[in-house]
């Protein structure tokens, strides 16, 4: 029986301590400071056929694999963020790929939708889908810089 006390009040001091390195940790909040980064606010308007894209996420991607992103109004406005507290983008060439959100390829539904398919049966996005080659195939680039912050994405249905 004390054998059993002992351990449930181990158990009870040790789950205490953990609790209290965790709660003290590394001095208290974390605050990042982001003001190293160089973050330069960027704004834009994707289209598709001349019509606002409502709904499309836009990422500016560099070649390293990081990236800001955010998402189209209903006017095909769009702000990024650098992470889901800090908005901006850094600095540098990026690869723009614009897709719809909850849509990895951005593209419209299965091959065999009736009537979506050209005079060649050459499939064709569904109207208000993304084609791959400004997503997963993306040829959009961008320059980012302090005096490039804003930047318009005409895109076509057949590009």
């Amino acid at each position: 029986m004390n054998l059993f006390l002992f351990s449930g009040r181990a158990v009870r001091m040790l789950t205490t301590l953990c609790l209290l390195s965790i709660t003290v940790g590394c001095g208290g909040s974390i605050h990042p400071d982001y003001s190293q980064l160089g973050l330069v606010d960027v704004s834009g308007t994707v289209t598709l056929d001349g019509q606002p894209l409502s709904g499309a996420e836009v990422a500016f991607e560099a070649p390293d694999g990081t990236y800001s992103s955010g998402v189209t109004d209903s006017s095909g406005n769009f702000d990024l963020m650098f992470n889901t507290e800090k908005s901006g983008c850094l600095t540098g060439e990026k690869t723009v790929r614009i897709r719809m959100a909850g849509n990895p390829e951005g593209m419209g539904e299965a091959p065999d939708d009736a009537g979506n398919s050209d005079e060649g049966g050459k499939q064709k996005p569904a109207p208000g889908k993304i084609p791959a080659a400004y997503n997963q195939d993306s040829t959009l680039k961008a320059t980012v810089d302090a005096d490039h912050t804003s930047f318009q994405f005409d895109l076509k249905s057949n590009p």
